[in-house]
C-alpha cells in the first residue's frame, strides 16, 4: 500500500514540478482545466482504441497518459484550494462502496445483475436530487459527444417508461422518420431536412441501445471496417491502373465485399 501512494505521489510531484511558477515547463504553466479539457477527451478515447484493438502494452501506456490527466487536474484544483488528488480518491471510493451494499453493506436485496443496475440508476438519482436537479434529464453533459448523449438522454427516458415496448416498434418508427426525410428532401426544404435527419439519426441510435448494443462501438467499429476496405480498394485501384471514377469505384468496392 505504501509502494502505491508513493507512485501515486509520484506523478503528483512531477506534475507540481512541471507547473512550478519560477522553474516550471511554460507550456504547463500555461494551462488550465478548460485548456486540458480536450487532451483529457482525446486521452479518454485512446484508451478504448487500445481496448477495442487489444493492445496491451499500448492500453498500459494510453492508461498512464489518462491517470496523467486526472493528476494534471486535482494539482490545478489544489493550486486553488479546492481539492487535491486525495479528496478524488477519497471520492470514488465513497461512491463506489455506497453504489454496491451488497459488497460492502452486506445487502441481501441486491443478487443479480438486473439488481446491481437497477440500485446504481436508483442511487445515481438521488444524488441529483439532492444536488436540485427538476428532471430527469438534468445532469447529462451538453458536452458529450452527441450519440453518446443521445444513448443517455434515451435512457433516462426509457427508465420512465417513454420507450417504445419492442424492437419491432424501435424499427417501425426508423422507417417512419426516413420516410419523413424523404419528403423533405424531395420538397428541398433544408431547415426541415437537417430537422427529419437528426430525427433518423436519433431513431437508429434508440434501435441501437434497444438492442443492447453500444452506439459508440458500433459506429467505431463501421469505421474502422470502411477504412480497411477503402484503403484495399485504393491499392486495386492504383495496382491495375483504373482511371478514378465512380463506376471503377463502385466495382472495386463491390469485389471486396
Amino acid at each position: 500500500m505504501v509502494k502505491t501512494r508513493q507512485k501515486i505521489d509520484d506523478i503528483v510531484n512531477v506534475v507540481k514540478k512541471l507547473r512550478d511558477p519560477k522553474s516550471g515547463c511554460p507550456w504547463d504553466i500555461g494551462q488550465n482545466s478548460k485548456s486540458l479539457a480536450k487532451y483529457t477527451l482525446e486521452e479518454a478515447y485512446e484508451v478504448v482504441e487500445a481496448i477495442e484493438l487489444n493492445k496491451k502494452d499500448g492500453l498500459k501506456d494510453e492508461l498512464g497518459d489518462l491517470l496523467l490527466q486526472v493528476v494534471y487536474h486535482s494539482v490545478i484544483s489544489e493550486e486553488k484550494k479546492q481539492f487535491n488528488i486525495n479528496d478524488v480518491i477519497e471520492s470514488s471510493v465513497n461512491k463506489m462502496k455506497l453504489r454496491h451494499p451488497h459488497i460492502f453493506l452486506n445487502n441481501q436485496n441486491i443478487k443479480t445483475v438486473s439488481d446491481v443496475n437497477e440500485f446504481w440508476e436508483y442511487q445515481k438519482k438521488i444524488d441529483r436530487k439532492k444536488k436540485g436537479s427538476k428532471s430527469v434529464m438534468d445532469g447529462i453533459s451538453e458536452t458529450l459527444p452527441a450519440v453518446t448523449r443521445a444513448v443517455k438522454v434515451h435512457k433516462r427516458a426509457a427508465q420512465e417508461g417513454f420507450d417504445w415496448p419492442t424492437t419491432e416498434a424501435t424499427i417501425k418508427k426508423v422507417k417512419e422518420e426516413l420516410k419523413e426525410l424523404e419528403i423533405e428532401i424531395k420538397k428541398k426544404n433544408k431547415s426541415k431536412i437537417e430537422e427529419e435527419l437528426g430525427d433518423l439519426f436519433l431513431s437508429c441510435i434508440n434501435l441501437s441501445r434497444k438492442l443492447k448494443l453500444d452506439t459508440e462501438t458500433v459506429i467505431r467499429k463501421s469505421n474502422r471496417k470502411f477504412d480497411k476496405r477503402f484503403r484495399k480498394m485504393e491499392k486495386i485501384m492504383n495496382k491495375d491502373n483504373l482511371e478514378w471514377n465512380i463506376k471503377n469505384l463502385e466495382k472495386t468496392w463491390q469485389k471486396l465485399k
